[in-house]
């Protein structure tokens, strides 16, 4: 049951992505620069789907990476900004609808700043059916001075 679940997660991801390349093929993919936000086809990127949680103590983040291996992620937290780099398996090749244009992709890439203050040192990582969560402890802004 476990199995058919990543397997409907991974293609709804990709219809997904499909979906959003094709509204770019419909606004006329050599001009638009309305969705660039998903997209580097100089760089061959995408951008990953991506939603961030915050609770009392942590901020946590997910990217969607299908066709990704965990091995293959880089990662990296700087200040407050979050990287994620990931090389598609095989690529990825896409020829949307209403275009002539063939887009390649070879990763994923996004980088966000961060809303709260984290302590990156002590954030945990896991990567399951193709959905990479980070979970950072937010840092203590308190002063260390306490009543008694």
């Amino acid at each position: 049951m476990g199995d058919s679940m990543s397997k409907d997660s991974t293609v709804e991801v990709i219809r997904e992505i499909s979906r959003r390349i094709e509204l770019i093929a419909r606004g006329s993919l050599e001009s638009s620069t309305v969705f660039e936000f998903l997209y580097d086809a100089a760089k061959k990127e995408l951008v990953p789907l991506t939603h961030m949680n915050e609770t009392y103590d942590e901020l946590i983040v997910k990217f969607d990476l299908p066709c990704v291996r965990r091995e293959d992620i880089d990662l990296k937290c700087i200040d407050d900004i979050l990287t994620v780099k990931a090389p598609i398996m095989n690529g990825c090749r896409l020829t949307p609808f209403y275009s002539s244009k063939e887009l390649v992709f070879e990763r994923f890439r996004k980088s966000i700043r961060l809303p709260v203050a984290v302590d990156s040192d002590n954030g945990k990582a896991t990567f399951n059916n193709g959905v990479l969560e980070i979970r950072l402890p937010k840092r203590s802004h308190q002063s260390g001075v306490s009543l008694e």
